[in-house]
Parts: structure tokens; sequence; C-alpha cells
């Protein structure tokens, strides 16, 4: 059998002369055959030259035996450990195969054997060091392309030290690779905190704030991968200073613009409301209707400006998050109190979820109030008077998740799938720019959460968001 288009070398170590050639014989016509007399001739010959792909190595010689040769290979000679070694043997009781198998053999063959079992275990043997090969070349393939890549790239291990870092990740840092290495990522990157519970391999962890490191702006992304056996954390860095000071720049003329139209709007809008309460309004009632229809529109309007202003300061809002402990059922709480005119006026009950001490998350508090805020306030607005609202904290393992119910109309689901898309609304006729629900989704998803929602026509909406728990409370409850 030929693997690849070099023929493989097999050493032959026997110190039966008549045996050793019997062997050759079987494997010549396929592979390159070298015959040694002895395990002295195979150990010698192997420090002084490139070692074969496969070793046919007899037991029983004098001298050095070759479970002897095995132990030494394995524990001593550089280059070994991609050795092939077949022992041959005459034992056939199990302790003594358990022996040669642990001195470092790869596999066994009793004597006396047959001429195509000897080509098949020597196949095998050749097809797992053509493997060996392979996955080695590709190891250094994906270590050629780390090292190559043009983000900055570290990984660490278990215990947070950093294992690799690529040629950008050694540039951004300003610390040659020889000190970087076995170094604590808290000690070279102090801002970059992943502060939920630990991810499971192969998922992202809790999003993180931009870093600065010499003067510029990097946005960190982490991952946990199973290598070499132990949780390995893989840390990327993307330069973002053009784009944050790209983005700073168009927040600030999106705040220009709608400084200087919300401060002409608020103008009419009180001069309105002073002509509504004038009584000499109050005597022409077709006047009064039409100035009341512009109020209304005056105050969409400028409801629209803010929200499309809000939008827009969302727009690479992980790095504006601040990071603490909230307690999403209390927030809960405090957030429904400013709706209970609304609730009293429309006639609404609401219940509220239970305190718990387990369901707290890292986030900002004013951002995910403003979550409450939006989902609360649509419930409201779409579940008719007389309804009911419910809102419930479920603490899973690796997540909090908030929903909130209502015994309102519902939607079809084709159309509850789109409800967290830019200026989608549940219905027309009911005033908005359709943008609330959308800036849940970027608050919760700049949290690393998820949001969705599921609803049917006359069972009511049932929204909801999941966050991660924070590391404190994930270590401290009960799963």
């Amino acid at each position: 059998m030929v693997v690849g288009s070099a023929r493989r070398l097999i050493w032959v170590v026997d110190d039966s002369p008549v045996d050793a050639e019997r062997a050759r014989c079987v494997l010549a016509r396929e592979y390159d055959v070298e015959v040694l007399g002895d395990g002295s001739a195979a150990l010698e010959r192997f420090s002084s030259c490139a070692p074969p792909d496969v070793m046919v190595l007899d037991w029983m010689m004098p001298a050095v035996s070759g479970v002897e040769v095995c132990r030494f290979l394995r524990s001593e000679a550089a280059g070994a450990q991609k050795l092939g070694i077949l022992l041959l043997t005459a034992h056939r009781h199990t302790d003594q195969i358990v022996e040669g198998l642990s001195a470092g053999a790869n596999d066994y063959l009793a004597k006396p054997y047959g001429d195509e079992e000897l080509r098949a275990r020597v196949a095998s043997l050749v097809r797992w060091r053509a493997l060996l090969e392979r996955a080695e070349r590709a190891e250094m393939a994906n270590r050629r392309l780390l090292e190559t890549a043009p983000d900055p790239l570290l990984v660490l291990d278990a215990e947070g030290r950093f294992s690799f870092a690529n040629e950008q990740a050694v540039a951004a840092l300003g610390v040659g690779l020889d000190a970087l290495i076995g170094r604590a990522l808290t000690e070279l990157i102090p801002d970059l905190r992943a502060g939920g519970p630990p991810p499971s391999p192969g998922e992202s962890a809790l999003p993180t704030g931009d870093v600065e490191l010499r003067g510029r702006l990097f946005s960190p992304t982490l991952r946990v991968l199973p290598l070499d056996g132990a949780e390995s954390t893989i840390v990327s860095l993307r330069d973002v200073t053009e784009r944050r000071l790209h983005d700073e720049r168009r927040l600030d003329f999106y705040s220009m613009v709608a400084h200087d139209l919300r401060t002409p709007l608020n103008a009419m809008t009180l001069r309105i409301a002073n002509m509504l309460a004038s009584e000499e309004l109050a005597q022409q009632p077709s006047l009064l209707g039409d100035m009341q229809k512009l109020d209304q529109r005056l105050q969409s309007l400028v409801v629209m400006i803010n929200d499309f202003l809000e939008l827009a300061s969302l727009e690479g809002a992980r790095r504006r998050m601040g990071r603490e402990e909230v307690d999403l059922a209390r927030l809960i709480w405090a957030t429904i109190e400013d709706f209970r005119p609304l609730l009293e006026e429309r006639g609404q009950t609401f219940a509220g979820p239970a305190r718990r001490d387990d369901a707290a998350v890292l986030g900002d508090p004013r951002r995910l109030g403003q979550v409450l805020s939006n989902l609360i306030g649509n419930a409201i607005k779409f579940t008719p008077p007389g309804g009911s609202i419910a809102a419930r904290v479920e603490v899973k393992p690796r997540c909090v998740e908030v929903s909130l119910e209502d015994t309102g109309r519902g939607v079809a689901p084709e159309v509850a799938a789109t409800l967290f898309q830019r200026y989608q609304r549940a219905e027309h006729s009911v005033g908005g720019t359709g943008l609330g629900l959308m800036i849940v989704r970027e608050i919760v998803e700049a949290h690393g959460g998820v949001a969705g929602v599921e609803s049917c026509p006359g069972r009511g909406s049932r929204f909801w968001f999941r966050l991660p728990r924070s590391r404190g409370a994930a270590l401290t409850a009960p799963a």
C-alpha cells in the first residue's frame, strides 16, 4: 500500500536473519525496508539519521529487548512520538500484551503470523502516521493564519494567562512576545472584563466595552474553545478608533439637528397648550378640534425625533452601556410605578413578579429600565380597557428571562416575526414611530441577550427577553 506520493520507510528490527528477511520480503513491494539486527543497532541508527515511518520490532532480542527499545524511544528520543511501532511477540498472555503496549507500542502481532496480517498491521500504522502528519500540517497552517491575521489575536489558558499572541497583538500591547506569554489578562488589559457567567465552549462571552491600548480603541470579542483538553479563551481585538470618531461626529450632528428641531416644536406645543386652555377657543368648537389635532401631530413629531435620536445613539451601544448588578424583579416593580395612573385610567390590572435574590444581571440599569418601559407601555397601549398584564421573571442556569403577557387582541405569527424590525407596528391605527421594539432589541443585544415575542390573534401577546446572569448570581444561586 502506498500512502502519498513518496514511499514510506519501514525498519525491521529482529535478531533472527530468517524472520527479518521474511518480513522484508513481505513489505518490500509497497515500502522501502531497512533491516537491523538488534535493539542496540536500532537505537544507534535512530540517533544518527532520519527516523522511519514504522518500526517492526521483535520483542525477544539479546542485550536490548524490543520492549526496552519502545520505552527508550517514547521517553528519550526526539521525534519518536510520531513513530508507529509494531511489536512482534510470541507472548500471548494478557498481562504480557499490556506490558508491550504500555511500553509504547502502537500495536502487536503474535508469532507465528501470516503475511497478509503483517501487511495489514503495517498499513494501519502507515495510515495513522499519514493522518497525524495531516493534522500537524493543518495545525501549522491554522497557526500561520492566526499569526498573520490583520486583527490582534490572543489565547488565554484556563487561568486567564496568555498562551499565544500574534504579531498584531504584540504591536498593539507594546510588549515583546517573550514578556507577554504567561502574564495575566488583567495585568495587560485591565479594562477587559467578561462579567457574565463563564460561557460554554463555542459561546461568546458577554459583550464588553471598548478597551484603549496605547492611544487606540479596540472592540474585543471573546470566545471559549476546548483546546488541548482544556478550555481556552480566544480574544480578538478589532481596531475601531476611526469608526468611533466617525460615530461621535455623526451623533453630534444628529444631536444638533434634533435640538434645532425640538426647540421650535416645543415652543409651538406650549403655545398651542396655552391656546387650548383659553376661554375664547373653547367657544369655537371647530377651531378647538383643529388645534387639538395639531397639538397631537406636534407631540407625535417630538416623540419621533426623540426615537430617531435614541436609535442613533444605540448604534455602538455596547461601549456605552453601564456595567453594574441589576435586580430585574426589583427594576420591574420600580418601572411599573410610572404607569400606575395610566393603568388606573384604563381599568387594567397588573401582576408583577415575585421578589427574589437571584435575578441579577450585569448591565446598565437606565437602559434596562428603558426596555421595561417600552414593553410595559406597549402592553398597556394594545390591551383594551379592563384587561390584564402580567410580568414574570424566570431564572435559568445561564440567563434570566423576563416576560410581559397581556390580554390584548394579539397578532398573527407572521406579523409578530417582524415587530422588532424598523418601523413595524402591530396596528397602524395606533400612534407611534414603530421604533420602540427595535430600540428594545438593540439594548438587549448590547447586553449579550436576545428578545422575542409570541402572539396569536385573540389570545394576547407575550414579549420576552433573556439576559446572561451576572457571575455572582450564577455562582451563588442554585441552578
